[in-house]
């Protein structure tokens, strides 16, 4: 019994929901008239309090009742099982709902959907499914019963409960015979059917035996032998009493295959004989027999060989045959698919051995030589290719052309020649230079070429060549030559040689040279060019052109005085200018200097000496090597009466000091310094007048 209370505290206070009894989880089965589900709430102000019910999430709108706290289901079905909440709400306030919920679950009673029939036969050895499948909610759980005995499949692993709930029976046996239940349970309730099995046997019966056959040897052969029977029966396969095949004895070569036919693979001379077939079972025996002749196998033992054979000479196609006695032999030979008629050709002959012999053989006799043999005894067929081999001819179209990509260089191209059905081993090129004799310029050029580039020639000169193939018959004719080609003139490509050049004055050099090997003229010489130069400094060639290739030398003149010049000799042609030589280099010879030495001081050290001192002359004004100082001094009017001292250079001070000694007491010279080389002296410094001392007393 529900009480509801008055409501306390005014509409101004509302107290939120709350579920006083929640659904609770409830069991049905099918067919029950009615279940109920019960939700009651209580919260303030009641009169606002509203209560809604929802299945699985889905707002349920019939079988409410008593302000919706109860929720009642007709007849209910499995369809309705699933999740029931209600939910309880203050209607027109903020406080929170409140919810709870129970599962309904709907069970449905076991109900067979395959049965199986009231009586079942089946033979022994066989398989048997005894069909038995149920539904219901939850799913039904199957049990087989057997004489009213459960059955543990593993216990007894010939019966095997298949998806769904049939039983399987394996390989049946007399105990199998029998009372089989099915019990089809679940929590709602429980069904259960049954069916009776009988297991049956027949005697065995050979329905299709063996006949008599022959097979040749190597060949394989079946003899048949097809049964019934149950349980199936056993075969047992005899020749004489000697066991060939069966469930527990199999020799090599003998197969009892799953049908009861034996197999004989390959067949031997020895396998003939008669042979039997058993069958057997509990029931009984049956038998047949048939017998088996072996024909030896007629064969090819000595086949033809591919052979090559020089043309003209003999060839020789063996077929030699082992075959059964009792059989007749036929050779037939064929040449490419088409029989050879041997009495109509003289040069062949055919022994009775079956061997083919061909005389002067020639390219027409090339191709593949079959020999068949037939007999009743089998039929064979080999074959073996006969080579004509010739010398090869000759290269063919040989087209020499000045090559593009490459100097000094001849293209040479040609058409492959027929190989003399020997493979080619390599081709001969010879040359013939400016109409000299032929000579081999290539000896080994490979067999796929046709063509190959001849570099390394000389210019300004004429080639012809020709080519001959190579095969392991000999050496073939060789080709027509190909039209004579000239390389073009090319500047020469070596200096001229044994280069010197020596300095004749001290502004003259004489240059000689002898001309460039004549391989590496490359043409007719024109002349030469003499090139030439201040050594080491970055000023411009002059040039110096001798028109004549006779004139090998040249004296440059106009030279500057004591001065290294680097010098090259190079020839030319009507191509060009060639290389020029390595530098020689070579000075012209000495001067004397054009300046005098400057910052002369000269001074009295005494009444009989004066000391110089003064600074070297540049020494691009020196013209030569500095030999040294000479230190002059003369009295006035007496410049042919001088006092000189030479003074030898000084190349660690900057300024030199010199003295000249011996001379006259208190009297009045002039002096002056010049700087001299090897050739002789260059000018005198200004003269500086100067008294000596008087000697002291």
């Amino acid at each position: 019994m529900l009480s509801v209370f008055a409501d306390i505290g005014g509409p101004a206070d509302p107290i939120a929901p709350t579920i006083i009894i929640p659904p609770r989880n409830t069991s049905v089965v099918t067919g029950t008239s009615e279940v109920t589900m019960e939700c009651v709430a209580n919260a303030r102000p009641l009169i606002k309090l509203s209560i809604s019910w929802r299945k699985n999430g889905v707002l349920v709108s019939s079988g409410l009742s008593d302000f919706n706290r109860r929720l009642t289901i007709l007849s209910p079905m499995v369809s309705d099982a699933g999740f029931y909440e209600c939910e309880a709400v203050l209607r027109s306030s903020s406080v929170p709902s409140v919810s709870a919920g129970a599962y309904l679950h709907v069970f449905e009673p076991p109900q067979f959907i395959k049965e199986p029939e009231r009586h079942i036969t089946a033979e022994m050895e066989k398989v048997v499914d005894i069909p038995c499948q149920a539904r219901g909610v939850p799913q039904p759980e199957i049990v087989w019963y057997k004489d009213a005995l459960p059955i543990d499949p593993v216990k007894m692993p010939r019966y095997r409960v298949l998806m769904g709930g049939s039983l399987q029976v394996n390989g049946l046996l007399p105990d199998d015979t029998g009372m089989f239940q099915c019990f089809a349970r679940n929590s709602a309730g429980e069904v259960q059917t049954n069916t009776y099995l009988a297991v049956t046997s027949i005697a065995p019966n050979i329905t299709a035996g063996p006949s008599d056959s022959t097979v040749i040897d190597g060949m394989s052969i079946i003899l048949h032998c097809e049964t019934s029977g149950a349980p199936r029966p056993a075969i047992t396969w005899q020749k004489g009493e000697r066991v060939l095949a069966s469930g527990s004895v199999q020799l090599p070569r003998f197969t009892l295959l799953e049908s009861g036919s034996l197999l004989i693979s390959p067949s031997h001379i020895s396998d003939a004989g008669t042979y039997t077939c058993m069958a057997s079972n509990s029931r009984g025996i049956d038998e047949a027999s048939a017998d088996l002749i072996v024909w030896a196998r007629t064969r090819i033992t000595t086949p033809p060989q591919d052979q090559s054979v020089i043309k003209g000479t003999k060839a020789i196609m063996t077929c030699g045959v082992t075959h059964d006695p009792s059989v007749i032999v036929r050779h037939v030979w064929e040449k490419d698919g088409s029989m050879i008629n041997v009495q109509s050709i003289p040069r062949m002959r055919l022994d009775v051995d079956g061997t083919l012999h061909i005389s002067q053989t020639w390219s027409g006799d090339i191709g593949t030589y079959t020999c068949r043999v037939t007999s009743v005894g089998g039929n064979d067929s080999r074959s073996g290719h006969l080579r004509v081999r010739q010398l090869p001819h000759a290269p063919e179209n040989p087209i020499a052309v000045l090559s593009k990509s490459e100097k000094r260089a001849i293209d040479l191209a040609w058409a492959k020649p027929f190989d003399g059905n020997s493979p080619l081993i390599r081709y001969i090129l010879e040359v013939s230079e400016n109409n000299a004799p032929w000579a081999i310029l290539l000896a080994n050029i490979e067999p796929e070429s046709t063509a190959v580039t001849v570099n390394g020639l000389i210019p300004a000169r004429s080639y012809q060549f020709r080519l001959c193939a190579v095969n392991d018959v000999g050496k073939g004719q060789f080709s027509k030559e190909t039209d004579r080609v000239s390389l073009p003139e090319e500047p020469p490509s070596a200096p001229p040689q044994n280069v010197i050049a020596s300095g004749r004055t001290n502004q003259s050099i004489m240059i000689q040279w002898q001309p460039p090997p004549e391989s590496h003229q490359n043409g007719i010489l024109r002349g030469y060019i003499v090139r030439y130069r201040l050594t080491g400094l970055p000023v411009d060639y002059q040039l110096k052109n001798i028109s004549s290739p006779d004139v090998t030398t040249l004296l440059l003149e106009d030279l500057i005085i004591w001065t290294n010049y680097e010098l090259e000799v190079a020839a030319y042609n009507g191509a060009g200018l060639g290389i020029f030589s390595h530098k020689v280099t070579e000075w012209t010879l000495q001067g004397v200097p054009t300046i005098a030495p400057g910052n002369v001081q000269v001074e009295a050290v005494n009444s009989t000496a004066v000391r110089f001192t003064w600074t070297a002359p540049n020494p691009q004004f020196i013209n030569g090597i500095n030999q040294g100082y000479k230190l002059l001094a003369w009295e006035p009017g007496k410049e042919e009466d001088v006092s000189m001292v030479t003074v030898r250079p000084n190349f660690q001070d900057s300024v030199h000091v010199g003295y000249v000694t011996g001379l006259k007491r208190f009297t009045e010279y002039f002096t002056s310094v010049l700087c001299f080389t090897t050739p002789g002296d260059g000018p005198r410094s200004p003269p500086k007048a100067l008294k000596t001392h008087e000697d002291s007393k």
